[in-house]
């Protein structure tokens, strides 16, 4: 079982807002490492020189969306096995079936509730305590 506060999380998204609540949300569980990149590029530089124990991943960004990071990151064999938490506002069942057949379990709706949250990390990488 983690502990909170050594948790080490990356959060991607493009809006600042939603940033904030993630860096929030995450506070409430006890985790207080968290890392944020606006941009798929910015995230991949940090994943790739950086130890992180989760990922929450937008998926609906300008560029690189998270869904084509997501499978980048699954084909380099340092990162295949990051726990990864896809977070979109586009719950569609055909968007879900595409995230699934590339190797989504996780999905979190925007915007992000500290219990949702919870279940997910947890689901990730263990019960927090």
């Amino acid at each position: 079982m983690p502990k909170a506060d050594q948790v080490r999380v990356l959060c991607v998204d493009d809006q600042d807002s939603m940033l904030k609540l993630h860096r929030y949300a995450f506070a409430q569980l006890g985790v207080r490492k968290v890392d944020v990149a606006t941009s798929a590029v910015v995230a991949a530089d940090l994943i790739l020189s950086n130890e992180y124990d989760l990922v929450t991943l937008d998926w609906n960004m300008p560029g690189t969306d998270g869904l084509t990071l997501f499978k980048a990151l699954r084909k380099n064999p340092k990162t295949a096995k990051l726990p990864i938490i896809m977070v979109t506002g586009n719950a569609e069942e055909s968007s879900v079936k595409t995230a699934i057949a590339a190797g989504v379990r996780l999905f979190l709706r925007k915007p992000v509730a500290v219990r949702d949250l919870k279940v997910r990390v947890e689901a990730a990488i263990g019960k927090l305590t």
